[in-house]
């Protein structure tokens, strides 16, 4: 009889990635129970079996109610553990800094000479009023064979002298669509008497009244440890005798506003705040001799205006007030006596949106030299001159709108020529090394079709094209259609090499290669005869579904889909917004991560100031991140192909697919089947596993 041979666990410090491998098709298996054992930390000794939300085909889920493995077994040979550190039906998280291992079981139908799983406490089939939590015939289960243990696995953010970690700011969830729905119910008490709202009704006016708000379960939810990295800088100037030298793009999280205001009131935060946001105050249509200037600096301006009340003199506006350029950086460095200490960096924005409703990640390396190159790039950025702002007061849809007039502010040639020339790499002392570069490193101020590849993303390419195993990838829009920018570059790669894993997510549709055959329709005709837009295209896959190569966007549920219902996708334009690049993360010496604000094309390095950390031989730092990329990827995989599928149902009918109420967990053990099937072209289970 078939049997299981192998498993690992991998963790991020957030979510856990387990797969396992069994020597053929088990019979009658229906699946796996896969328990979590705590070895260390506050649950220390607990036994906790994962949840499930999706039943047998049989069975319905309409109240989103959890159930245990045991009963609502995981038909797939990998999981990700979402609850590692986040409650299955609450906003409550649980400390980091413990080891866990994993017990995965195969279990089938109970019957003669198979003894049905024991109860679980954590997954009761009645409710507290006896009633059952969900729908269709019970199918109890039972052990097939012995479990196969993971190694044990340390849920940590340290990383040998670098720590690292990540937002749960994915809104595409049914479990966040649950909190949000329990929040609405909440604020809805004591109101008039009147109908429920739907779970739909003001989903986003709900987190956005949410995610500001200090302390809020719904906020720390979804920030996880992010925030606190960003307060911990803060913390440490505040408390020590050092200061803080911050080079920001967006800043309007009231928390943290307050917090950097009041730093740099007391003289210990040196802030160059970029431009962020702006408003055509002009209705379409309107003449042109009647027109109103842009107001630039919407977003940061009351920020601004706090930080430069509590200490102008500790404040750079660095003001790009047009289209071409930005200042696009987000990093902290905390320096001690005149000498750099700590770099904080990362793609993570400090805003509410950044902190909560996006994918973000933020790295703090402890490294004099590392932390003293972000030094030096802040002063030469402080040294760029840049327009002073022209201050703008109007009227815009009867509200006042405060923020600055256009201008043409573009970086210097001394600043790029400074930038072109990159450090040598330097040594941690915990092993690995790290490279910066920054931009804009290129003489010219803007790029075209024919522009050469700028130093950054020439090394980024290298790196790339040397890959020997894998390629994961997070990007926001690095550029249109894979043209200069690190999707097509993988897009290329993926192509002329079959043995090579290259997966990776994108936030918007627009970053996708051209499908691969030409004229694919945007528009489709209703069953009423109108002719409506199209979802745009969710994956690119080349090789099909079975490849597993495959660069995917961001999507959400849109139509009810068994027990999935519909959910929210974004809070604004970035949904992941992740710059993040993993290579060969189980190779101890090649290992690579590239993370930072670059954007990861070409316009990045020749139009706005960024940074971009290269870390390599840091192993335990590569699989951290390369298990956030597989936990974005894998999430919004599933989304993407219900996406796609629902595209193809509206150009083949004009019509949705038929939703059905059941569950996908199959009663019979064919479910199997595409887990043994020849594969030339490595999975990330068989990249794991190998």
């Amino acid at each position: 009889m078939a049997k299981l041979i192998n498993a690992g666990a991998w963790c991020n410090g957030e979510v856990a990635y387990l797969s396992w491998q069994a020597d053929g098709p088990i019979p009658d298996c229906l699946g796996f129970m896969i328990t979590r054992v705590h070895e260390t930390g506050e649950d220390a000794g607990q036994r906790r079996l994962l949840p499930t939300w999706i039943g047998f085909t049989d069975q319905t889920n309409p109240d989103w109610l959890d159930q245990d493995s045991s009963v609502w077994p995981i038909q797939q040979y990998e999981w990700r553990d979402l609850t590692l550190r986040r409650s299955r039906d609450t906003a409550k998280v649980r400390p980091i800094d413990f080891r866990v291992h994993y017990e995965i079981t195969p279990v089938g139908l109970a019957g003669p000479g198979r003894a049905a799983l024991p109860a679980s406490p954590t997954a009761p089939y009645l409710d507290d009023k006896g009633n059952p939590r969900y729908g269709g015939p019970q199918h109890p289960l039972a052990a097939l064979g012995d479990a196969i243990v993971t190694p044990a696995i340390d849920v940590t953010h340290d990383y040998d002298g670098v720590r690292a970690t990540y937002t749960n700011g994915i809104l595409s969830t049914q479990n966040l669509l649950q909190q949000l729905k329990a929040a609405q119910a909440s604020a809805s008490q004591g109101l008039a008497a009147g109908p429920a709202p739907s779970y739909t009704t003001g989903l986003l006016k709900t987190l956005q009244d949410h995610i500001p708000a200090q302390d809020d379960p719904i906020r720390m939810f979804l920030t996880a440890d992010v925030l606190g990295f960003l307060l911990s800088m803060i913390d440490r100037a505040e408390q020590g005798d050092g200061e803080l030298y911050l080079a920001l793009y967006e800043l309007h999280d009231p928390q943290l506003i307050d917090r950097l205001t009041k730093l740099t009131a007391a003289g210990k935060a040196h802030v160059i705040l970029s431009t962020a946001g702006d408003v055509d105050p002009n209705p379409r249509g309107t003449p042109a001799g009647q027109k109103q200037p842009v107001v630039w600096d919407t977003e940061n301006h009351p920020a601004r205006a706090g930080l430069h009340a509590a200490s102008a003199a500790n404040v750079e506006d660095r003001l790009f007030n047009n289209t071409a350029h930005i200042g696009h950086n987000k990093f902290a460095v905390y320096v001690e006596g005149g000498v750099a200490k700590s770099v904080l960096a990362g793609s993570t924005n400090w805003t509410s949106t950044g902190l909560c409703t996006q994918s973000n990640n933020v790295i703090i390396i402890e490294d004099e030299r590392v932390a003293g190159h972000y030094l030096d790039y802040w002063k030469r950025l402080l040294d760029d001159p840049q327009p002073a702002g022209e201050e703008l007061d109007i009227t815009y849809r009867n509200k006042p709108l405060q923020g600055f007039a256009p201008n043409s502010g573009v970086q210097g040639a001394t600043l790029r020529a400074a930038n072109a020339t990159p450090a040598p790499a330097d040594t941690l002392a915990g092993g690995g090394t790290v490279e910066v570069l920054f931009s804009p490193n290129t003489k010219a101020k803007t790029k075209n079709l024919n522009s050469p590849t700028p130093v950054d993303l020439s090394r980024v390419y290298s790196l790339m094209e040397h890959a020997s195993h894998a390629i994961l990838f997070l990007a926001f829009l690095p550029g249109y259609n894979g043209v200069q920018n690190i999707i097509g570059e993988a897009a290329k790669l993926a192509a002329a090499r079959s043995d090579l894993l290259v997966q990776g997510a994108v936030s918007d549709p627009k970053a996708l290669p051209p499908p691969a055959k030409a004229g694919q329709p945007t528009t489709y005709t209703a069953p009423d005869g109108t002719t409506q837009k199209l979802p745009a295209p969710a994956v690119w896959w080349p090789g099909g579904d079975t490849s597993r190569i495959a660069i995917i966007r961001a999507a959400a549920v849109t139509v009810p889909t068994g027990p999935l219902q519909p959910e929210l996708l974004s809070a604004g334009p970035a949904i992941i917004h992740d710059k993040i690049i993993v290579i060969d993360p189980l190779d101890s010496e090649a290992c690579t991560v590239v993370t930072g604000s670059h954007n990861f094309g070409y316009k990045a390095s020749y139009q706005n100031d960024e940074n971009l950390l290269i870390i390599r031989g840091n192993q335990p730092l590569a699989i951290a991140y390369a298990i956030h990329v597989l936990d974005v990827y894998d999430h919004y995989l599933m989304r993407a192909k219900l996406s796609d599928s629902l595209r193809q149902s509206l150009i083949d009918t004009g019509k949705p697919p038929v939703a059905n109420s059941g569950g996908f967990l199959k009663l019979t053990p064919d479910w199997q089947g595409r887990w043994f099937m020849p594969n030339p072209i490595p999975t990330s289970r068989d990249y794991f596993l190998s």
